[in-house]
């Protein structure tokens, strides 16, 4: 071997742990990947077509299924921590909410079992903890889930106390079978367990010790135990009360066993022994692109009746946004996650949303596709931003307006107002045009609300008089006018400033030519314009565009938009290619998006794939794997971008699952990406966002 190649082999440079972790990650992607196809088609059985014996077969099978993807899920985890791939998000978070979530995700475990569980924090203990929520729940759902799974009889107990020097401890203790002393130097080792016969009786994959293990040294703490077999065990987590950066792992980390001592923590004197106040910790920087920081928000101190909700990547950026809520009487609360922010707007029912495009997580397109699919947070205003211009998709789905990063700071107290605005109890206004005096009064009757203004035009004249005189939310309009076309009135409002732009809602009982849609494409530019050619799908996009609150609607009107979203209008008709070399893959796709009444076609390479698009009249959207032969799926993207079919939205499928991955799909020009094993409702949902309208 040449010189120069021994450095890449040598274990003290690191190279080969890092070769190491990066095949361990290949590998297991492809596993998680045909594991998740498996778990798809199993939990199916749509037709009901199996008999009782062959579900309990497949039960079986979907049984050991979950449990092998658990243990690759979780080999993941601890490559990319090992690997330094773990995001570290610090935020500053309420101490008595994280419990509670604990407490009702443990409790209902506990009780089946007849234990006794108790949460307690401390008098001395800051309410507010600053630190990376997320992972400080993993290593705490893990050591309660243990503590649970292997106590027979008894209590489980998390308390929660002080330390010197701004540290906060975490204790779990249990009354289970307890860890003999020569093994409790060992468990936090991977794949250990205290005896050959633990995971046959209990289950479990061996790393979740490892896993916390390394999830506390990143946090910039540690991880005790004390225990005795037969009497119970005690784990101490050690973590800073407040951290300032994204704490490395900590070279002078406490060892994980201790000597051996008396089973529980000596509460008494710890309890008089002087408590420091909580202290910022400084832990060494990361890379940037290691983690995103929350900034300090609202959510602990709520001063405003109205709440606005920033999802930002960008910590400078979400500062500002921070402010100018805070001028205009608005609390501000952040997060850089899309997940978060489903989660957020759930919980805390903002009065409006600024939605950054670019997350690390998520798109945020697909983030504000579930919002307005939601009847739980459709009527949300949502406003989205970004450095890219997806202006379009945005305001189809229904985000009330778009701005261009970078912005000057005008232009976002601009946004924050409209938010502001929207989210007030004034009526909105509403006018449908139509000739048909029946048609026009039954549209009328159709939408009527008591928040709900309604105007009536028979002609073009007449609705160009009436928005002349007032600004309106929507606009409900057939093609046919009598004194003239609708594209000619869709051309008056678009064309400058004596008018205003509000979404079109298209509506009629006939099928549009592929002539219409073209022509209604012209005005895309500054007017939205959707289609609706039933009843409950044209109530569906008017409580869509005027941001109304779905629980709050007449009954009847309720029952219509649960019609409307029982069959998925986004799919009909629509043609798909799926370029995908696993055919187990595309048997477990075919079998969620045909039934929606899409028509698949099927590539088995890059190469395929490439022809089809050139070759086939219409191809709505292209679902791209990654890994496959003859030619991959970024080569196969690069050439149709290159291409006379450079607009078909491309989604990329992939099994690997690192942020740099992500970065190669799009740089490579993906409109979007997912990872596997697919999360079906996500996939739907990118699909909704990308489709042509």
């Amino acid at each position: 071997a040449r010189p120069g190649g021994m450095d890449l082999l040598h274990p003290s440079g690191g190279n080969l742990h890092f070769l190491r972790q990066a095949r361990t990650a290949s590998l297991h992607c492809r596993d998680r990947e045909r594991l998740g196809v498996l778990a798809q088609v199993l939990a199916e059985n749509k037709g009901g077509n199996l008999s009782e014996e062959q579900v309990n077969y497949a039960t079986v099978i979907q049984t050991a299924n979950q449990d092998l993807l658990a243990l690759i899920n979780d080999i993941l985890d601890l490559s990319k921590i090992e690997a330094g791939h773990a995001d570290i998000q610090v935020e500053s978070f309420p101490l008595a909410q994280m419990l509670e979530r604990l407490r009702e995700t443990f409790g209902p475990f506990a009780a089946r079992k007849n234990l006794a569980l108790e949460m307690s924090a401390g008098p001395q203990v800051p309410s507010t903890l600053t630190t990376d929520l997320r992972r400080l729940e993993q290593v705490l759902r893990n050591l309660l889930s243990n503590a649970i799974k292997f106590t027979e009889a008894g209590s489980v107990t998390l308390e929660v106390s002080p330390e010197p020097g701004g540290m906060i401890a975490f204790t779990v203790e249990d009354t289970g079978i307890g860890i003999a002393e020569e093994e409790q130097a060992a468990i936090f080792d991977a794949f250990h367990q205290a005896d050959g016969t633990t995971s046959r009786k209990y289950g479990g994959t061996g790393l979740g010790l490892s896993i916390s293990r390394e999830l506390a040294r990143r946090l910039g703490g540690s991880i005790r135990v004390r225990s005795k077999v037969g009497v119970g065990s005690a784990f101490r987590l050690l973590v800073p009360a407040e951290v300032t950066g994204e704490p490395s792992a900590i070279s002078s980390a406490v060892p994980a066993a201790v000597p051996p001592a008396p089973l529980g923590l000596d509460r008494s004197a710890r309890s008089a022994a002087p408590v420091a106040a909580p202290a910022r910790r400084t832990a060494p920087a990361q890379p940037q692109d290691e983690g995103v920081s929350h900034i300090e928000d609202d959510r602990a101190a709520r001063s405003h009746e109205r709440l606005i909700l920033v999802v930002e990547d960008d910590p400078e950026f979400a500062r500002i946004l921070y402010g100018v809520a805070h001028e205009l009487d608005l609390d501000c609360v952040h997060t850089p996650s899309g997940v978060e922010a489903l989660q957020l707007a759930y919980d805390l029912k903002p009065s409006g949303i600024v939605l950054d495009v670019g997350l690390p997580d998520h798109s945020g397109l697909a983030v504000l596709e579930r919002l307005k699919r939601d009847p739980r947070t459709r009527h949300i205003p949502v406003h989205m931003m970004s450095v890219d211009d997806h202006t379009q998709p945005a305001l189809e789905l229904g985000a009330i307006g778009y701005t261009l990063k970078p912005a000057a700071r005008q232009k976002l107290e601009q946004a924050v107002e409209s938010l502001k605005q929207r989210s007030g109890n004034q009526a909105r206004r509403i006018l449908i045009v139509e000739d048909d005096e029946a048609l026009r009064t039954s549209i009328a009757v159709l939408l009527q609300a008591d928040d709900l203004d309604i105007e009536l035009a028979a002609t073009g004249a007449q609705a160009l008089e009436k928005l002349g005189s007032g600004d309106f939310d929507c606009i409900v309009m057939d093609l046919a006018l009598p004194d003239a076309s609708g594209f000619d009135l869709l051309e008056r409002i678009g064309s400058g400033e004596k008018y205003a732009s509000p979404p079109v809602i298209v509506y009629t009982g006939r099928a549009l030519t592929a002539q219409d849609e073209q022509r209604l494409r012209r005005y895309s530019h500054s007017i939205i314009v959707k289609g609706a050619r039933s009843p409950e799908r044209l109530l569906d996009e008017v409580t869509l565009f005027l941001h109304r609150v779905e629980a709050q609607l007449p009954p009847d009107q309720q029952k219509l938009l649960r019609q409307a979203r029982q069959r998925d209008a986004a799919f009909e008709g629509r043609t798909i290619l799926l370029a995908e070399d696993d055919v187990r893959n595309v048997y477990a796709l075919s079998s969620v998006i045909e039934p929606l009444g899409a028509k698949l076609k099927i590539a088995r390479n890059g190469r395929e794939a490439v022809d089809m698009v050139l070759q086939v009249d219409r191809i709505d959207v292209v679902l791209m794997d990654i890994m496959m032969p003859e030619m991959d799926g970024l080569t196969a993207i690069r050439e149709i971008r290159g291409s006379s079919a450079s607009g078909v939205p491309i989604i990329a499928l992939t099994a690997k699952a690192m942020p740099e991955d992500r970065r190669a799909c799009l740089e490579a020009g993906a409109n979007d990406y997912i990872s596997k094993p697919i999360d079906v409702d996500r996939l739907l949902s990118l699909c909704r966002v990308w489709m042509p309208k």
